[in-house]
This record gives structure tokens, C-alpha cells and sequence, in this order.
């Protein structure tokens, strides 16, 4: 029985791959243009392959990535046509368009790293408050002691 469940795992994700080729070549055709944007970036695919999540990453604004979105819904019955046209699938899955964002995330994360490597570099230049360093008037291997005196195990009983 496990075998089996294997067997159709990578089978389903072998029609998700293909699937996501099939839809990138099929979003070229649509002549909606606010379709022209999008690229298909990742099909999940459910175990009975009834319904597929299709990932979708558009360049442009917040308002580009609605007029995308809504263009691909109203596109959805040819897609899906075209899809079962291309495939030749017994059933052609039901499809779920979600905004994939994952790229516009890399990119705000490469913004902020390269913006701290940049405050780093100014921080080093001046001899104070670079990353590593103690902050002026913190001395190295001073531990803060509670208030009393006490130590950390006089001060948990």
C-alpha cells in the first residue's frame, strides 16, 4: 500500500510539472492583456487531481496584480479548456489562480540586506557602533548582576 501512495505522489507531481508548462504556454495565448504579465511559478495539485493551486507571480504594482488576477479569472474556462485540450487528462482539474509573492519577498529581502550591509560599512568607517562591537561604555566580559548582589541561582530561590 505504501508503494502505491508513492507511485501516486510522483505521478501527481510529474502532472504539476507539466501542468505548470502547460499553463505558462497557454497564458501566452490568452488575449486578455492583463494576463500579459503573469507567469506561472508552481502547480499543487490535490490527491485526487480534482482541483490544482496554481501559483502566479505578475510584475508591477498592487494594482497590476488585481487587474492580473481578475483577467485570469475571467480567462479561467478557457484556460481550462485549453488545459484539457493540451493534456489530455481524464478530468481537468478545477484551478484556484493564488498571487505568488515569494519573489517580490526575495527582492525585499535583498533591499534589506543590502541596506544593512551598507549601514555596516558607514558604522566601520567611523570606529563606533559596528556590527559586533560593544556599544560605547559597554565593557566585554561584564555580566549585568541582579539588583542585591545575588547571584542567578541565590536570586530563583
Amino acid at each position: 500500500m505504501r508503494q502505491v501512495m508513492a507511485m501516486s505522489s510522483r505521478r501527481r507531481l510529474r502532472v504539476a510539472d507539466n501542468m505548470q508548462e502547460a499553463l505558462a504556454e497557454i497564458l501566452r495565448r490568452v488575449k486578455d492583456p492583463r494576463v500579459g504579465m503573469a507567469s506561472v511559478t508552481a502547480v499543487e495539485l490535490s490527491p485526487d487531481m480534482r482541483h490544482a493551486r496554481v501559483r502566479i507571480s505578475v510584475i508591477g504594482d498592487e494594482e497590476d496584480r488585481r487587474r492580473t488576477m481578475e483577467g485570469l479569472e475571467s480567462a479561467r474556462g478557457f484556460i481550462r479548456s485549453e488545459l484539457g485540450r493540451v493534456m489530455r487528462l481524464r478530468h481537468v482539474p478545477e484551478l484556484d489562480f493564488r498571487l505568488d509573492k515569494s519573489a517580490e519577498y526575495s527582492v525585499r529581502i535583498h533591499q534589506l540586506l543590502r541596506s544593512l550591509k551598507e549601514q555596516e560599512a558607514a558604522g566601520h568607517g567611523e570606529g563606533e557602533g559596528g556590527v559586533g562591537e560593544p556599544a560605547p561604555g559597554d565593557e566585554e566580559g561584564v555580566e549585568d548582576e541582579p539588583e542585591g548582589g545575588e547571584t542567578g541561582s541565590e536570586a530563583r530561590d
